[in-house]
């Protein structure tokens, strides 16, 4: 467990798919994670086997309520670079800092535990209230992807951003993340 100012990280366990499966086909977090299908236990079941082979999967919780996801993936060894995932599930705890809270804690632990250079991520570019929060935690704009994300009739731009261990800001807690 990777204790954070206000959140807890945790390995995904088999007990949490039935949550993770209703966060992830919450209209909101499905819309604006960019997923293309909905989600069945066994789909989840599939992804946490493979992100724990891959990556370094997480479940956010506050006071021992799991809330939401977070973890490292698409790992370049060579370049000491990954990719971040993170999404709050639970409606209630969206717009609180939480969602900064666990990913300051999470880079902080890529940057000491793993000695990452650098944490990438992408996000739809519509996406507001999550670029504030990857940007008070210290993710600066790399590059807009133009028409990435075929959605709702119409394309959408990724951004891509990253942080550097140099450029990590300590969480304020300011309440301005959005579902991603």
């Amino acid at each position: 467990m990777i204790r954070g100012r206000r959140v807890s990280l945790r390995p995904v366990e088999e007990s949490d798919f039935e949550a993770i499966r209703d966060w992830q086909n919450d209209l909101e977090v499905w819309w604006w994670q960019d997923y293309e299908k909905t989600f069945s236990i066994a789909d989840i079941a599939e992804i946490e086997e493979r992100a724990r082979g891959e990556g370094h999967p997480f479940v956010i919780e506050v006071d021992g309520v799991a809330i939401g996801r977070i973890g490292l993936d698409n790992f370049r060894r060579r370049d000491r670079i990954c990719s971040l995932y993170v999404f709050i599930g639970d409606p209630g705890y969206r717009g609180q800092g939480y969602g900064g809270d666990a990913m300051s804690t999470l880079l902080a632990y890529a940057f000491d535990r793993l000695d990452l250079h650098q944490v990438e991520l992408w996000c739809l570019a519509s996406n507001a209230g999550a670029i504030r929060a990857y940007e008070k935690v210290g993710f600066r704009h790399d590059a807009t992807l133009r028409d990435r994300s075929w959605k709702d009739g119409a394309w959408h731009d990724r951004v891509i951003m990253s942080v550097q261990r140099n450029g990590l800001v300590a969480d304020e807690g300011s309440g301005d993340e959005g579902a991603t």
